[in-house]
């Protein structure tokens, strides 16, 4: 029943195979194990209540038939009283021992769940960041929520209803053989029927719903790279091919990344709707069989009782429904065994993650690295990347003596960061060692080693948290010893500043900060740790001038006694490293001092030192120093401010329920409710038969009767057959199709928003992408079941409840007061556990935090902290442990009045029918059918309670999924359409000053005004803080200025839609931004209909053509995710060409070239000059070799203008800008 075909291999999508059905339990400590062996004992005896209670119902059907003159009868009376208050005595066994048993089954999956989830994350934590299974953050993060959510059902109460089926069949069987055994026989087959009908389940879905879980991972990745990064996406105008299906024929696997979410999401509807099919056909099956079966046993029986062959008329109906309520246990095993098929699959992924990731232990004794006096030695040491066919390095040798310092400089891609990755121990060198101290570096225990190891990489990653936490990361530091690391690493002013100083937050990612302020909190948190080895990946690459400079210093004096390996591109970063080493291709080309090398002829380094100096004047250096030093230590920021506060909800949201989504698509919608109405009728048609059947059994002319019951029960099952068949489908179709629509608006509207939007705390990217991929599989219980089950059971009550009041009006009461007390327990219940689920919520931020893991698993592996992060997850998963206790109770509460409320049913209509027979106002006839009608409105209310409880669940996701969705996107897709603009004039800021919405009392810009016309050029330099890349967030519309106002070519920029703006401007940001897909892909983005030849030519001119052709497999060459298969260089020309290829009328570089080498810079440098002709520039830099061309050049600090004009000009004031000039003068 829970096995797979032999030929899904074939199609395993996944190359992994589902887990056994015991493997699930991998996990399981004893007492959770104990504890799912207790449940399993418990759900036994739970299945064998049921067939009790029928043979007691065929006790008391017998003395109705038989009994001559029940009127009156007082005998009688006690009688049935007597074997009715077994009903109260099954209810409350029943009960109890359903509320244990569902609690240890609850109890011991979420257990072993959160067990699973700190074991996930411990593996990735774990892993070996470059040589992992290339598991992207979104489908990592799907693992973790959808694929152990899916676990945890399969292992839970499912498995507990599996068992109670099989009880409730094996004991069944026995009752009804014991009672007649030829009635029996009948229907015995119905049961093996039922199950072979069930197993059809996971044998023809397992494929397609291995398929979907596949395309719901991809979808999820695609849209948390797309929301994670939305800046980039937004500048680019990429908002519509993020979402748009292609129009390409291809499939999705092969579709451009930026094409793929709406792709992904409609190819997910063939494999959910063939999933539903399967699933509708064998529920269909079931009923044609019950009733086909059902119909027999009660022909055979009412012949067998008038023929004499049976002697109690109540032994027919206890047969007939022992047997084929035992046989109806397997028709509602579907869900359940798709739960347990579900959970297989996802099981799989799960494991293989943590087994792939899990570090291998090979039990050997690891040295401590504590005593080594750092001796480091490269000898002969090659690597390739596994995705590359030619070697990274190549055979090189370094020694480096305790304390020495040395740089590595090169090309781009020429191997020194990767050096710095073997002496972390993230790449292993694939010929050749790496020795320390004598001794190999796999010797020594690599977190011991990691901690011994400072690192400053080029792209600083900070966490969301306070300043002080992200310094240190759970390592225990005084005060004092944050505030020296800070003082060395020139942040404790610009933090002191801050209102809550070290205490401030600093929001995802840390959102409030300019490039250099975290690249200076990366240095403390570096340094902080009194490190003996030091390697510096452009440590100060995000710095200005004077920062840079003072930094620079510490770090230089941080380096005494340490060794050091310093990565650069800027070359006045390592004049007082002990020795130089230029590498190009993996080889060591130069070695030598700094002056030795600048000194010697026509030698690579040299060279690079002179493409990159500015001015040769000594002289005006020493003077302009004289005059700057007394400035050396001013503040970078003079103003307090909040870096990161929650705003007030300023954007407009779509407010929806569970009938807006519903009804979100309004034609699907009545058609599925048609369909219900037309399933609710099956039950009242049933019923009515039951009543012929009796009405057969009391008569002696019973053969007309029977006969046309019978052809009756047969057609109800023909209309069952195709009524579930076909409404089970569509609702599978129509439901998968409306999320698919809703999760496309919510994306679109997300990707649309502005971006100060994801500035706040309840939507910033990583909430909104963890909301957009957890809520959709919850909502999506409104349209696919929940919904028209509850309409469906809610008619068929209504015609019931018309019935028993038509047939007997005080068992309608009876009907009534249990439907009152029923709803009124449920919602009571319900309401506790709702409370209970919203503190789970409001606690569990695991998401959050599991996804900010695994976005900088190696900051958090190079800085060995892996285990305050687990601490973190781990008390986040202890901490909603208290309320997810009470949820439980409630359940297993719900779980308990659901299994044993038919024994109250008919023990208040047994008890109280009795009497007003006795009483004359009924006969017994009537009271049959109305205790017949009572019971089936007891299951349409179990049944609406089970289906409502689902849709409180889906309605809170389904309200957080609206509130995504901006309602006046389309007005504003319509305002845009068609509109293009074209720069022809001028780019104006007049009397701008700005705040960011997040602080909004920090003046970021103050009266700015500036001008640029047509085809020239405007630099902005400053130190960091300033307001330079505020500028390019106004330009951009990013956001708005709080005063004054920005025109183009005259035109206000307020009255210019944003897509239309950023169609004729290009933006190259500090920090290169790629997506999953090909290099041609991220070159595309925003412009697919851009041809090959333009793509070639746009990588030309950003120097990225010939390094792209040595890839084998050219530009079509993946670039991983966050491009993290390229180096620094070699991601920034691409973001380079990316901006060119769009053949903008305005360029706009933000430290576009701050992560090239010297030679690659200038090449670079060049091709943007060419192509700047006829356009207008704006360039923010802190490498001013890189903006002395520009027609002006601006100086910003602390938000306004200083200085302006050429740069001779500028150099002739001696002021501000001359004084950065000199200070980057090399020699």
């Amino acid at each position: 029943v829970i096995g797979r075909s032999e030929g899904d291999d074939a199609e395993d999508i996944y190359s992994v195979k589902p887990v056994s059905f015991l493997e699930l339990f991998r996990f399981a400590s004893r007492r959770e194990r104990l504890a799912i062996g207790m449940a399993i004992t418990l759900s036994i005896v739970v299945g064998m209540c049921t067939p009790a209670q029928i043979y007691l119902c065929g006790v008391i059907t017998t003395l109705y038939v038989d009994v001559k003159e029940p009127k009156g009868n007082i005998e009688f009376l006690h009688h049935i009283w007597r074997l009715s208050s077994l009903y109260g005595i099954f209810f409350i066994f029943t009960f109890s021992i359903g509320y244990i048993e569902n609690w240890l089954h609850v109890w011991a999956s979420e257990r072993i769940a959160q067990r699973v989830r700190s074991e996930f994350i411990s593996s990735v934590l774990s892993r070996d960041t470059f040589n992992d299974d290339g598991a992207s953050t979104g489908e990592l993060s799907n693992r973790l929520s959808s694929n152990i959510d899916r676990l945890k059902d399969g292992i839970g109460d499912n498995i507990g209803t599996f068992v109670r089926s099989i009880s409730m069949f094996v004991s069944g069987a026995m009752l009804s053989f014991y009672l007649d055994w030829r009635i029996s026989l009948l229907l015995i087959w119905s049961g093996p029927l039922c199950l072979l009908n069930s197993s059809l389940i996971p044998l023809l879905s397992s494929k397609a719903n291995k398929k979907l879980v596949r395309l719901s991972e991809e979808a999820n990745g695609i849209s948390e790279e797309a929301i994670l990064n939305i800046k980039t996406v937004a500048s680019c105008n990429g908002e519509k091919s993020m979402i748009e299906v292609s129009s390409s024929i291809a499939p999705p696997s092969i579709l451009s990344c930026s094409q793929r979410y709406a792709s992904f999401l409609l190819a997910s509807i063939s494999p959910s709707t063939r999933c539903g099919f399967v699933t509708a056909l064998c529920d269909a099956n079931a009923s044609a069989f019950h009733c086909i079966f059902h119909t027999a046993g009660l022909w055979y029986g009412t012949i067998s009782y008038h023929s004499g062959r049976i002697e109690g008329a109540g032994s027919v109906f206890a047969v007939v429904s022992v047997a084929m309520g035992s046989a109806s246990c397997f028709n509602r095993l579907g869900p359940h065994l798709m739960a347990v098929v579900k959970a297989r699959a996802a099981a799989a992924k799960v494991y293989h993650t943590i087994d792939s990731l899990m570090e291998e232990e090979d039990h050997v004794e690891k040295l401590d690295p504590s005593n080594a006096e750092m001796t480091i030695q490269f000898d002969n040491v090659s690597y390739t990347f596994p995705t590359r066919s030619q070697p990274v390095l190549q055979n090189l040798s370094i020694g480096l003596s305790p304390g020495e310092s040395i740089a590595l400089v090169g090309t781009s891609g020429c191997g020194k960061s990767t050096t710095l990755k073997l002496v972390t121990r993230f790449l292993s060198a694939d010929h050749g060692r790496i020795v320390l101290d004598g001794q190999p570096l796999e010797r020594y225990d690599k977190k011991k080693w990691r901690r011994m190891v400072g690192v400053v990489s080029q792209e600083p990653s900070l966490f969301n948290g306070s300043i002080k936490d992200n310094i240190c990361l759970g390592r225990l530091f005084s005060d004092e010893e944050v505030e020296s690391a800070c003082r060395v690493a020139y942040a404790h002013d610009f933090i002191s500043a801050l209102d809550e100083g070290y205490e401030t937050l600093l929001g995802p990612s840390g959102v409030a900060l300019s490039g250099g302020q975290k690249q200076r909190i990366a240095i403390a948190r570096a340094i902080i740790s009194n490190p003996r080895v030091l390697l510096l990946d452009e440590a100060t690459s995000a710095l200005d001038t004077k920062s840079e400079r003072i930094v620079q210093e510490a770090l230089d004096s941080a380096s005494e006694g340490r060794t050091t390996i310093v990565v650069a591109h800027r070359l006045s970063t390592i004049t007082n490293v002990d020795r130089v080493i230029v590498m190009a291709e993996g080889r060591i080309v130069e070695s030598g001092d700094y002056n030795e090398l600048r000194l010697r002829p026509d030698g690579i380094f040299a060279q690079m030192i002179i493409d990159q100096e500015i001015e040769r004047n000594n002289d005006e250096r020493k003077k302009m120093e004289m005059i700057r030093e007394d400035e050396a230590n001013d503040d970078v920021v003079k103003r307090k401010y909040s870096v990161y506060q929650t705003d007030s909800n300023q954007f407009p949201i779509t407010v929806g329920s569970a009938f807006s989504l519903y009804f979100y698509n309004k034609t699907r919608a009545i058609f599925t409710t048609m369909l219900s109405l037309l399933r609710g009728i099956e039950m009242p048609l049933l019923a009515a038969s039951f009543y012929f059947v009796f009405s057969s059994l009391k008569d002696e002319e019973y053969e007309t009767e029977l006969f046309w019951t019978m052809i009756g029960t047969l057609l109800i099952g023909l209309f069952s057959f195709l009524i579930v068949l076909i409404s089970q489908t569509v609702h599978t179709y129509t439901g998968e199709s409306t999320m698919h629509d809703l999760r496309v608006s919510c994306f679109s509207s997300l990707v649309n928003r502005p971006i100060e939007y994801f500035d706040r705390l309840d939507t910033s990217p990583s909430a909104t992408s963890v909301l957009l991929s957890q809520q959709p599989p919850i909502a999506m219980a409104i349209v696919h079941n929940s919904m028209s089950n509850m309409i469906e059971n809610l008619f068929a009550g209504l015609i019931i409840s018309i019935m028993t009041f038509y047939i007997c009006i005080p068992n309608g009461f009876v009907g009534l007061a249990y439907i009152t007390i029923f709803f009124t327990t449920f919602g009571i219940v319900e309401h506790y556990s709702d409370k209970a689920y919203n503190e789970v919520v409001d606690i569990d931020k695991s998401g959050e935090l599991a996804m900010e893991i695994f976005d900088n698993v190696s900051t958090i592996q190079q800085l060995a902290v892996e285990s305050h992060f687990q601490k973190r997850f781990d008390d986040i998963q202890t901490e909603r442990r208290k309320p997810l206790a009470t949820k439980i109770r409630c359940l297993s509460m719900i779980h308990a009045i659901n299994e044993s409320e038919s024994m109250l049913l008919y023990f208040m209509a047994t008890s109280m029918g009795i009497y007003f027979v006795y009483s004359g106002l009924i006969n017994i006839k009537e009271l049959y059918a109305t205790e017949f009608c009572i019971s089936i409105l007891g299951y349409t209310a179990v049944a609406t309670s089970e289906s409502f409880k689902d849709i409180i669940s889906a309605s809170s996701a389904a309200r957080l999924l609206f509130k995504l969705i901006d309602p006046t996107l389309n007005q504003k897709r319509e305002n845009t359409k068609n509109e293009e603009i074209s720069l022809r004039e001028s780019i104006q800021a007049d009397s701008i000053s700005f705040a960011y919405p997040s602080r909004p009392h920090t003046i970021t810009l103050n009266d700015v005004s500036f001008s640029v016309e047509e085809g020239r050029s405007l630099a902005l330099v400053g130190p960091s803080g300033g307001g330079k890349s505020t500028v390019v967030n106004l330009i951009e519309r990013f956001y708005n200025p709080t005063q004054g106002q920005m025109f183009l070519d005259s035109i206000p920029f307020s009255s210019i839609p944003s897509s239309s703006l950023r169609t004729t401007i290009a933006l190259v940001s500090q920090e290169p931004i790629l997506f999953r897909g090909s290099i041609s892909d991220n070159i595309r983005l925003g412009v697919e209909n851009a041809t090959e030849e333009q793509v070639m030519e746009a990588c030309r001119m950003a120097n990225a053509h010939e390094f792209i052709q040595h890839f084998p497999e050219g530009y079509s060459t993946p670039v991983g995710e966050k491009g993290r298969s390229l180096s620094g260089g070699q991601k920034q020309r691409i973001a380079i060409a990316r901006a060119l290829v769009r053949n903008p009328r305005l360029i706009v570089l933000d430290e576009a070239t701050s992560a090239l080498d010297t030679q690659s810079e200038k090449v670079v440098r060049e091709a943007l000059l060419a192509s700047a002709r006829g356009r207008t520039s704006i360039t923010i830099a802190h490498r001013l070799d890189t903006i002395r061309h520009c027609d002006e050049i601006c100086f910003i600090e602390g938000g306004r203008i200083l200085e302006r004009g050429g740069h001779d000009e500028l150099m002739e004031r001696r002021g501000k800008y001359a004084e950065m000039v000199y200070q980057q003068r090399l020699s």
